[in-house]
């Protein structure tokens, strides 16, 4: 995985780890949650699971899609290099 979808998938995943240990926190601190408050913590927090899924999901494509594109410079490159090594020879000799 490279840094950027790393730093990304890690920062959403601290986001909603803050949230987490937030309520808990508040729910030990006595607050009290009352069980309308907990199943609303509990929707947000499966919202939030969905979209780190799709967070992780997308960034593992373009992860996909960079190393494809990676591949084909790669080629092109070797291509151009072939083609300046072939012109540097010269023409070669002519068989009869």
């Amino acid at each position: 995985m490279s840094e950027p979808v790393f730093l990304v998938a890690f920062a959403i995943a601290a986001a909603t780890a803050l949230m987490v240990v937030k309520t808990i926190a508040g729910a030990i601190a006595g607050r009290g949650a009352s069980r309308s408050e907990l199943a609303e913590i509990r929707e947000r927090l499966d919202q939030n699971a969905a979209v780190l899924e799709d967070a992780q999901s997308s960034l593992a494509d373009q992860s996909t899609q960079l190393a494809e594109l990676q591949e084909r410079l790669d080629f092109a490159e070797r291509l151009l290099v072939q083609g300046r090594d072939r012109s540097a020879l010269g023409p070669g000799e002519t068989r009869d």
